[in-house]
């Protein structure tokens, strides 16, 4: 009779947690210094962020061919920043409240942190060659493509830029 095998961890498995430390004084003299750890994005995080940046634009999105329509590119880009950390950061210091920190570089120190962390996934990824076949399957390889191949071997557009930008740290 055999016994079932355990189940080993993954050697060489990357962590989905990063805890980092910063140290910032703003220009009025406050010091922010304090611990955070940040996550990888999971499926259902990546859609919880694409709400929470429709929530913050109010339901309107940056559209460069309708320009005076919906709201500008820079408040659409900094909505997208703001959607992320919130749900990509899974501790901070008590301070950490963006309705109460008035200097935005603060912002940008903890998002250069979380966008460094995920993007050492996507760099881990791009030094892999695909697994053998054609080529002809729609298998991620984490390029960040934003087409895919159809049967007859023609490019398709798998999803809009908006969505995919929504999807990108």
């Amino acid at each position: 009779m055999t016994t079932p095998a355990k189940a080993l961890p993954f050697k060489g498995r990357q962590d989905t947690t990063h805890t980092f430390t910063i140290n910032y004084t703003s220009g009025d003299g406050t010091n922010y210094r304090g611990q955070f750890v940040t996550k990888k994005l999971s499926i259902r995080d990546v859609a919880a962020m694409g709400v929470r940046k429709a929530q913050l634009n109010g339901g309107m999105h940056h559209d460069p061919s309708n320009p005076g329509h919906g709201v500008d590119f820079n408040t659409d880009e900094f909505n997208q920043m703001m959607a992320h950390l919130e749900i990509a950061i899974v501790s901070a210091p008590p301070w950490w409240d963006l309705n109460n920190i008035f200097d935005v570089q603060v912002m940008a120190v903890v998002w250069e942190e979380v966008v460094k962390f995920e993007t050492s996934f996507l760099e881990r990824t791009r030094g892999k060659k695909p697994s053998g076949g054609s080529g002809s399957g729609d298998q991620g390889t984490g390029s960040g493509n934003q087409e895919g191949t159809d049967a007859s071997g023609t490019s398709r557009e798998v999803v809009g830029s908006e969505v995919q930008a929504a999807l990108e740290p």
